[in-house]
């Protein structure tokens, strides 16, 4: 008996009692066309030359073909050959290391780390750092698949120690293996979200889930370094953030909607051009964030020609739309709002004492999905909290209804977490971290219940808000009271809220009672 026929067999054994007869028969069949193989290429031990031709002796079936790598696999595995596949890369990969091995090999280590740390060790690390997020068990698996390519990529590289420059160089590899359509979306993104995991955990030492959105790019070079120039001045304008986010966007779009890819396509930039994309905006932008984005395209154009970029200045080929202002705001009728209100007892205990804060205490957003432990002082029944948007200290009483709704979510449905995560209001789903924005929860429940709010079609929180103040408006509460529940600190900010206020707006219309009467003795008709 040959020494392939006996390692084959001794396997063939060990998986006797772990497989079904029907399975177990199967596996032996594609043991004895290994055999079969080794007979035509003459040999009688276990070698790389066997492995290649029966992994090639797949009849064009890749279901074939992946059994075919795990038999030899365990061939390998059981003769000890150490061979390659393909790529280089070794069928029966090495172990990663414990976690205690490399609990102990990080006690001492300083982050950000050097270039001798092993990717093994660090691949752990990062792994022990998550757990926290408690991920699933299949999400978990995806992301040590993801992680053992990134070592296989560290390996043709022929470094086993962690460098940030080959892990950049493997983003790049993702990257271009999904822009030619060799890799599908999923496996890229998240093969870029381990490969991020790895660069924050090797720079600090800890990993915190975030949400992170592809870096947007133009792919022509020349084109793709005028708009990051062209975001730099923005920078040195000492713009904020979210500013410079808008006109990026503007930047990019508009290069998209001109089917401008290239330098030379820029600089002969037609008014025509620029007509028809302004057009192509209008169908996706509604007027009023139209009147944003115009003046946004004009700086823009003007900045372009200053630099030579283009051509002609075509900075008055935008003209700016005319956009009705002060329009009265919108809110939803008491009799949706007893719907409402009733349906909720059906929703969710984290809808319920969600929308009751919009509802009942007019708290934006961002200001529910901030609200921590500390915000509330259950012995003094009131809430405190620092405004987002404002920076401004905001204090509300906690009503029982809505006080009740939240003690109610945080003992019967909030995850546990036992880490100090100060904020109340957490996803559903692994990563337990806060919510970014309630306004899928509001809107979803507006749409379910069909109500159509007064004087407009908005679905967010801030439907809710405005619906307080009709309330409040509608029982004769001063107008002081409502703008300290609103947490404004100017009156100007009180405005589109005090335009609900339909009795007193009444008394401010114009008599048109003289139209169409004679002005003057023998004149003639006012048109």
């Amino acid at each position: 008996m040959t020494r392939l026929k006996m390692i084959i067999n001794t396997v063939l054994e060990r998986l006797k009692p772990d497989l079904a007869e029907e399975t177990w028969q199967s596996r032996r069949r594609y043991f004895n066309q290994m055999l079969r193989c080794a007979e035509v290429l003459g040999v009688t031990e276990p070698c790389t030359k066997l492995y290649d031709a029966f992994i090639a002796d797949d009849h064009g079936s890749p279901e074939r073909r992946e059994l075919h790598i795990r038999c030899v696999k365990m061939v390998d595995a059981e003769a000890c050959t150490r061979a390659k596949d393909s790529n280089g890369i070794l069928f029966n990969e090495p172990p990663l290391p414990g976690e205690y091995e490399v609990g102990e090999f990080f006690k001492d280590c300083r982050f950000p780390i050097g270039s001798d740390i092993p990717i093994d060790n660090l691949i752990v690390k990062t792994e022990l750092e998550m757990r926290y997020l408690n991920l699933s068990a299949s999400t978990m698996g995806q992301y040590r698949h993801s992680w053992l390519d990134i070592r296989r990529f560290f390996q043709r590289t022929g470094s086993p120690y962690y460098e940030k420059s080959i892990l950049r160089g493997f983003i790049q590899d993702i990257d271009s293996k999904r822009d030619s359509g060799l890799m599908k979306l999923w496996k890229w993104k998240i093969n870029g979200l381990a490969a991020h995991a790895l660069m924050e955990v090797a720079d600090t030492g800890s990993f915190q889930w975030k949400t992170r959105r592809q870096k947007p790019t133009l792919k022509e070079p020349e084109l793709e370094q005028s708009r990051l120039q062209y975001l730099e001045y923005l920078k040195q304008r000492n713009l904020g953030e979210s500013t410079i986010a808008l006109h990026d966007y503007v930047f990019r779009t508009i290069m998209g909607l001109t089917e401008t890819v290239t330098l030379e396509e820029l600089h002969l930039l037609s008014p025509e051009k620029i007509q028809r994309a302004i057009l192509k905006f209008s169908e996706f932008c509604s007027k009023r964030s139209l009147a944003t984005i115009l003046p946004i395209l004009r700086s823009i154009l003007r900045y372009c020609h200053g630099l030579g970029l283009i051509e002609k200045d075509l900075a008055g080929v935008v003209m700016a739309g005319l956009v009705r202002r002060g329009s009265v705001a919108t809110y939803i009728e008491d009799k949706d709002q007893t719907r409402l209100l009733a349906e909720l007892e059906k929703e969710s205990k984290r809808t319920k004492a969600i929308v009751l804060l919009a509802m009942r205490l007019g708290l934006r957003d961002s200001d529910i999905c901030n609200l921590t432990f500390q915000s509330i002082d259950w012995p003094k029944d009131n809430i405190r909290l620092v405004q987002k948007k404002t920076g401004d200290p905001l204090v509300l009483p906690l009503i029982p209804e809505v006080g009740n709704a939240v003690m109610d979510y945080i003992l019967e449905e909030r995850p546990r977490k036992n880490d100090g995560y100060p904020y109340i209001f957490l996803r559903k789903q692994a990563p337990f971290t806060k919510l970014t924005s309630v306004y899928s929860i509001c809107s979803k429940l507006l749409k379910q219940l069909d109500i159509e709010p007064i004087n407009g079609g908005a679905t967010g929180v801030h439907l809710f808000r405005y619906s307080m103040v009709h309330r409040l408006l509608m029982a004769k509460v001063p107008h002081q009271v409502i703008t300290d529940i609103l947490g404004h600190s100017s009156k100007e900010s009180d405005k589109p809220y005090l335009s609900m206020e339909e009795t007193m707006l009444q008394r401010c219309s114009l008599d048109l009672s003289d139209i169409g009467t004679v002005p003057w003795a023998g004149g003639a008709m006012n048109d």
